[in-house]
């Protein structure tokens, strides 16, 4: 009897365990030019955009390749700022290190337009920017609140 009630209290225990690990977050996984898709369909733009590989996004935003395991962007013109990006990481440490890069690179572009196009730099000073686990989200719009519900819906379903 003893030896059932110990059995018993050992599947209980496990079963809390597997219970409670699936009560955390989420984890996501992504297809970074499937989820450009996904937010290009949320979000407006004003510019003319133009899609980039992984390769051409990590050039673009100055991210180093070897933290990329795959990566899709969408770029404007120049004429704005607007540009997105979903960046899937090599794994969480370079995750880090891209968004490092991404608010780099949006300090330095704010340096740049505040000269250029000043009226673009509230696009940039309010750059969305959202990390969940090796995924990296980065968009400038001129809508940041849809930009923002869009990106976050994105990270958490």
């Amino acid at each position: 009897m003893k030896r059932m009630i110990k059995r018993m209290a050992a599947v209980g225990a496990a079963l809390l365990l597997v219970l409670a690990a699936g009560c955390g977050q989420q984890t996501v996984e992504l297809d970074p030019a499937e989820a450009l898709n996904q937010l290009k369909a949320e979000i407006s733009f004003t510019d003319q955009m133009t899609d980039m590989d992984s390769a051409g996004a990590c050039r673009f935003y100055d991210v180093d390749t070897d933290w990329v395991a795959d990566a899709a962007a969408y770029i404007g013109s120049g004429a704005t700022a607007e540009s997105m990006a979903v960046f899937e990481a090599a794994d969480t440490d370079a995750a880090g290190s891209i968004a490092e890069a991404l608010r780099t690179f949006t300090d330095s572009w704010i340096a740049g337009y505040s000269d250029y196009m000043p009226e673009e730099v509230p696009k940039l000073e309010n750059a969305v920017l959202e990390q969940s686990g090796s995924y990296v989200v980065f968009c400038v719009a001129p809508d940041h609140d849809t930009a923002e519900t869009a990106v976050h819906d994105l990270l958490n379903p």
